[in-house]
């Protein structure tokens, strides 16, 4: 749990607030206290969201459908006021460990499971729910038994349920085939969700294996249940009987609870904690009897001889299960630092174990100055030169801050998008989404030249005196007039510039140039389109576009030295330094990797998908999750893994972060520049 920051509510609808839980699209969760002593977690929407009304809408008939639901095994809304300024929801708190981290478990305890989430179905099925998202980090282990949390895409069973055609809702490698083409869904998606969480509880994997969402969905729809890790025959009966492809022929709840019934020992009580691994059960006990008894404020943790955080083995953090609008039931996690044993494997070595450190409490980021520029997102990441940032947004201009104050100098307007700019000499350029690339100067702001160089969503490089930017043609520019020194074959995709040589990466290659003269070095031919690469110590790395592996290949040569399967998708450009090639995937993974070999050397997991690219500077790293992930950047050292401090974003994280001079500078959504000491720390937002 973090202390509540100087800008958050003490008091919401007469719950005392004790500290945050955590964060998702949706809002801010915190730990509180009801009026009659109960602990709560506490939801408040983002307000943003609140001001849209059909959010309002969508979210009062959620509350109301959460309402509706109650039984032993699913959790209860104990307040809410949809209509608040901003809406906030209360739900029972419930200490304990998710399922996703408690996994493999033994056969009679997934049998004891299947017949509480059965149960648990039953009781939502009657109050005319669909829960949809049935998944691990769904299914509470408490000290009461196993709870199924976070209503958020629930609807009335007895509602048409409309999707837009191609949409899913659900969660990848859970949803039932019906739900990932699109269709309407009913009961039987639940049960179908249910099968594949009792292959995870029994396997450590879902019934559909590990990868990127779109392979996910692919396979729920036109391959098999991979089974061959459930060995039991009576559990595997069961679960085949769930996964079937035709909703009309899966079991029903309560003739689930039959099925189940016979193969739970007589003495199981689910209401506790004796029918799981010793070892789940301490985590349980653990998290049950430390709560907090007083305000943890950011001036200090709560006074008093009883004080306590929420802590697991293993790891310090509390956090909340948030769907895209839905209810948060609140849920212990631990900062988890992996040892590799679900991760990725190299070409020639297994991962090896994480090397980092155990995690010691997070600082939170020091905000040295907020700045509304007046854009709605800012998803260009801001570039820092001579004592001015400089950013692009969609509002179809470059504008220029002071880096010190976040003061505003000057706008320039191009007319479309602009990609992320490049700053050299004193001049700014920036290529707008009709192909036109604007030189401008960095001080004035006044155009200096323009050229057409083609559309593209690539960045713009500036080195050597050489402007390098285009689309399916590849132009390097004279810096000072814009006149082409010469042209090649582009991809699309953003360049890099290393010892003379620039690479280019594009459809199922990467190409070496001669920075200078444009004469091709080599060209490495890809089976997938080729991502943003990195360069250092005479290795070019990359990740296959919408794929898992990240190359290293030869920087003089082109020839292949190792590949890393990651077990998800790469999300983020390479960073390189020391020997060391640091990469983050969409499973919430950032991993080091020795750069001679491909060998994992540790990996850490952030609270949310890394989408953007990090930045490596004076032995930090800064990672950024996204805005469609918990909002956050990480500092993280870069010899360890450890996190050392988070900064949050309360509108959500947009743009790759920059780094100059001790700050760190962020876009966000709508329309916020952030200015972060670099250092971590606790401050407050100003200008």
């Amino acid at each position: 749990m973090e202390a509540l920051r100087s800008g958050d509510p003490r008091r919401v609808g007469g719950h005392l607030l004790l500290g945050r839980l955590g964060a998702g699209g949706m809002g801010q969760v915190f730990l509180g206290r009801s009026p009659g002593g109960t602990l709560v977690a506490v939801k408040l929407v983002h307000a943003h969201l609140a001001e849209d009304p059909d959010f309002r809408a969508r979210f009062r008939r959620e509350v109301g459908a959460a309402r509706a639901v109650s039984g032993a095994f699913t959790a209860p809304v104990v307040d809410a006021d949809p209509d608040a300024d901003p809406p906030w929801l209360a739900t029972a708190y419930l200490p304990g460990v998710p399922l996703d981290q408690a996994v493999p478990l033994p056969v009679p305890a997934v049998f004891a499971l299947g017949a509480g989430l059965a149960e648990a179905l039953v009781s939502i099925h009657r109050a005319g729910v669909v829960h949809r998202d049935l998944k691990p980090s769904n299914v509470m282990l408490g000290l009461d038994g196993p709870r199924v949390i976070d209503f958020g895409i629930a609807h009335a069973a007895d509602a048409a349920i409309v999707t837009r055609t191609g949409s899913a809702v659900g969660s990848p490698g859970f949803l039932a085939p019906e739900q990932a083409r699109g269709g309407v869904s009913g009961p039987a998606a639940d049960v179908f969700s249910l099968g594949a969480v009792l292959v995870f509880a029994a396997t450590g994997v879902g019934p559909y294996g590990q990868g990127p969402p779109h392979v996910l969905i692919y396979r729920v729809v036109h391959e098999r249940p991979r089974l061959d890790g459930v060995t039991d025959p009576a559990l595997r009966a069961v679960v085949e009987a769930c996964l079937d492809q035709d909703p009309a022929r899966r079991p029903t709840p309560a003739r689930l609870l039959e099925l189940l019934a016979p193969h739970v020992p007589q003495s199981t009580d689910l209401h506790g904690v004796g029918w799981l691994p010793g070892t789940v059960a301490a985590r349980i006990a653990q998290a049950g009897t430390n709560v907090p008894d007083a305000p943890f404020t950011a001036d200090g943790p709560p006074a008093g001889p009883t004080r306590r955080r929420v802590l697991l083995l293993g790891g310090a953090a509390a956090v909340v299960a948030l769907g895209t609008g839905g209810v948060a039931t609140a849920l212990v996690r631990s900062w988890r630092e992996d040892s590799g044993g679900s991760g990725g494997r190299s070409a020639t070595t297994s991962a090896a174990p994480s090397s980092a450190a155990s995690p010691a409490p997070l600082r939170d980021g020091k905000v040295l100055w907020k700045r509304f520029t007046g854009a709605e997102y800012l998803s260009i990441t801001p570039v820092v030169a001579g004592g001015r940032v400089f950013i692009g947004s969609e509002k179809e201009d470059v504008r220029a801050f002071d880096a010190r104050t976040g003061k505003p100098l000057w706008t320039y307007r191009t007319g479309r998008r602009i990609n992320t700019p490049a700053v050299a000499s004193g001049v700014v350029y920036a290529l707008a989404q009709d192909g036109v690339l604007h030189a401008v100067d960095a001080r004035t702001g006044r155009l200096r030249w323009r050229r057409t160089v083609g559309r593209s969503y690539a960045d713009v490089i500036a080195a050597n005196g050489l402007v390098y930017a285009g689309g399916d043609t590849f132009y390097a520019l004279d810096a000072e007039t814009g006149s082409v020194r010469w042209q090649g074959r582009g991809g699309g995709r953003s360049p890099v510039v290393a010892d003379g040589v620039i690479y280019v990466p594009g459809e199922r290659s990467l190409i070496a140039y001669d920075a200078a003269t444009g004469r091709t070095r080599w060209t490495y031919r890809s089976s997938r389109e080729v991502r943003s690469t990195a360069v250092a110590d005479g290795l070019v790395c990359f990740g296959d576009f919408q794929g898992e592996t990240v190359y290293a290949v030869d920087a003089r040569s082109g020839k292949r030295r190792w590949k890393y399967d990651a077990g998800n998708e790469v999300t983020s450009r390479p960073v390189m330094a020391d020997g060391v090639v640091y990469v983050g995937d969409f499973g919430q993974n950032f991993s080091a990797l020795d750069a001679a070999t491909g060998t994992m050397k540790w990996r850490v997991q952030t609270e949310g998908e890394i989408h953007e690219d990090p930045v490596l500077t004076g032995g930090v790293l800064y990672v950024p999750s996204g805005v469609y992930a918990d909002g956050s950047v990480y500092a993280l050292d870069a010899a360890t893994g450890r996190k050392i401090w988070r900064f949050q974003a309360e509108e959500g994280i947009e743009s790759s972060p920059a780094v100059a001079d001790g700050v760190v500078y962020i876009g966000c959504k709508d329309g916020y520049l952030y200015a972060l000491d670099a250092r971590g720390g606790s401050g407050t937002a100003t200008g």
